[in-house]
């Protein structure tokens, strides 16, 4: 069963989006708040499965709360609703599992909970699989650290030495070395918690770098950076929201 909490400023179309998720049986609504401080309150003692969020609210809108709301439970599942469709590529940078139209319908919310089951079916089998290896590891008193990835409907194990960064690419969440690219099934928000020994360091909301493979670090301007990696062309976005993060990390 998926557990959900609802925010939205609009009494009305709040009650519209409760009506039609109650008609699943694959889904119940544990809070649905009109106030977004409220709701950050109800999301931290009831830790739902997803939340679903509107984005024009007054005083803070959707994106907001949602970052909020990942620093609070940061597996959760996050769809936004709205009567704007602008956003869609903000909602996916986001990492937002869908984004939903108002008013919302019964075959739209059907197709949106077929997404969040499908996403909860992937993390159930990626932590089943990590925690069989790591399992497998203590009993041959051995660590096992690696990513489980996927390229062209193969499961690769990936070394953590083999990885420069993680980032999103088309909505999902990729591993990139320096001859390929991966794709993972969990968030970058799962990543930065489940690496976050193993010297991987978030530098951007699109962007998990492996500080090992930090060749050279460029200032620029309002306090952001620009990092070059070893053997590898692109350079890699160090933004405000994470640059006091970033130089703590390296002695900056």
């Amino acid at each position: 069963m998926i557990r959900a909490v609802l925010v939205d400023d609009e009494a009305l179309a709040l009650k519209n989006l409760k009506y039609v998720l109650e008609q699943s049986e694959d889904i119940v609504v544990q809070e649905a708040v009109t106030n977004p401080l409220e709701a950050l309150v109800k999301i931290g003692a009831l830790k739902p499965d997803v939340v679903f969020l509107d984005i024009e609210m007054p005083g803070i809108n959707g994106f907001a709360v949602a970052e909020e709301v990942l620093k609070i439970v940061p597996n959760i599942l996050i769809v936004f609703v709205t009567a704007y469709d602008e956003y869609a590529v903000k909602a996916f940078e986001a990492n937002a599992v869908d984004y939903v139209l108002k008013p919302v319908s019964p075959d739209r919310i059907r197709r949106t909970i077929e997404k969040i089951q499908k996403t909860c079916r992937l993390r159930n089998v990626s932590k089943a699989y990590a925690d069989s290896i790591r399992n497998t590891g203590s009993m041959l008193g051995q660590t096992f650290n690696k990513i489980t990835a996927w390229k062209n409907e193969r499961i690769y194990l990936l070394n953590l030495n083999q990885v420069l960064y993680l980032t999103m690419i088309d909505g999902e969440a990729a591993v990139i070395t320096e001859q390929e690219e991966y794709k993972v099934r969990e968030t970058l928000n799962y990543w930065e918690e489940f690496l976050h020994d193993s010297g991987f360091i978030r530098c951007h909301k699109s962007f998990l770098v492996n500080i090992d493979k930090i060749r050279s670090i460029c200032p620029m301007f309002n306090s952001t950076f620009s990092i070059k990696l070893n053997n590898y062309e692109m350079e890699i976005p160090v933004s405000r929201r994470y640059a006091g993060k970033f130089k703590q990390a390296l002695n900056l």
